[in-house]
């Protein structure tokens, strides 16, 4: 039994006459006619009586029609409720997003989606990046919060925005007042680094590198949180990303941009690229774009050096 088969007969009752009814449901006569034949014979009984130019439901057509009727309209609702339920993000999706990003992007991000999708499902997972692709080629993650370069034959890769690294020193040193710094003034500061399992340690670890700054490192820390109170301390300095000096609440360290060609990092969204892409999903990528820009706007109306003040 097929649906298009009830419909026309559901028409057929409805209209008197095949005719009309395959002129209501914009199909040939004859279509509708051999349509409604075969809906009687797999259910072995003749629905319609026929009448001359009319048509009369047998008993067996009078028995179906109410049932044909539930069956065309909670087709009818499904469709509609499945509308709602994409429009509303029904269901459950899993955001992952490396440490670095975590606690600066977020918040808000989660916080905003849960308005705009309160029947979504909101599942967060916090992890370095390999842990997170691996995740998403799992189909345990729906996307994730990374940053480039990302080599995965699964993924697909959407960058939303970059951002530079600052100099972080304490308040009092030597470097504080400076509205940026070169590179001579930090070769002889001791550093804190972040370490090399974040891919940003890395990142930073590889501009180091290039540009000859081979300091003294006092101590390699996994959180960048860790690394500013170190730096609080005045163990030393630090490079980290624009969205943690954005996010500075204390007076006693001061940001420093670097006089030319700073290090940067991209953010993106990863998912697997043989997956649909989601309303969420792609009202993710619209939210962190504008949290990107709202950053970059902050730290433009505000110089590096006041931001601790």
């Amino acid at each position: 039994m097929e649906l298009h088969q009830l419909r026309y007969f559901v028409a057929a009752a409805e209209a008197g006459t095949m005719s009309l009814a395959a002129e209501r449901c914009r199909v040939a006569q004859p279509s509708l006619s051999q349509q409604i034949q075969k809906l009687e014979y797999l259910l072995g009984a003749a629905l319609f009586d026929r009448l001359g130019r009319g048509i009369a439901l047998t008993p067996a057509g009078r028995a179906l029609l109410p049932r044909a009727r539930r069956i065309l309209a909670e087709v009818q609702d499904a469709q509609t409720l499945l509308l709602s339920d994409i429009s509303a993000g029904a269901g459950r999706f899993a955001i992952g997003a490396i440490p670095t990003m975590a606690p600066y992007l977020l918040p808000e991000l989660l916080a905003r989606l849960r308005r705009e999708f309160p029947r979504c499902e909101l599942a967060v997972r916090e992890d370095y990046t390999q842990n997170l692709l691996q995740q998403l080629a799992d189909n345990q993650l729906d996307v994730a919060v990374v940053s480039t370069p990302i080599e995965h034959e699964l993924m697909h890769v959407e960058v939303l925005g970059s951002e530079p690294m600052l100099v972080v020193t304490p308040t009092g040193h030597p470097l504080c007042n400076l509205k940026t710094i070169g590179l001579p003034e930090l070769r002889a500061e001791p550093t804190i680094t972040l370490s090399e399992v974040h891919c940003l340690g890395r990142q930073i670890s590889g501009f180091c590198s290039s540009r000859r700054l081979a300091k003294e490192v006092t101590c390699q820390m996994s959180q960048i949180a860790t690394v500013l109170e170190l730096v609080d301390r005045g163990l030393g300095i630090s490079l980290v990303p624009l969205m943690a000096a954005a996010r500075e609440q204390s007076t006693s360290r001061r940001y420093l941009r670097l006089k030319r060609n700073p290090p940067t990092r991209e953010i993106a969204l990863a998912r697997r690229k043989d997956r649909a892409r989601s309303q969420v999903t792609a009202r993710i990528g619209e939210l962190l774009r504008e949290q990107l820009e709202s950053l970059r706007e902050q730290m433009n109306r505000v110089s590096p050096v006041a931001r601790g003040r």
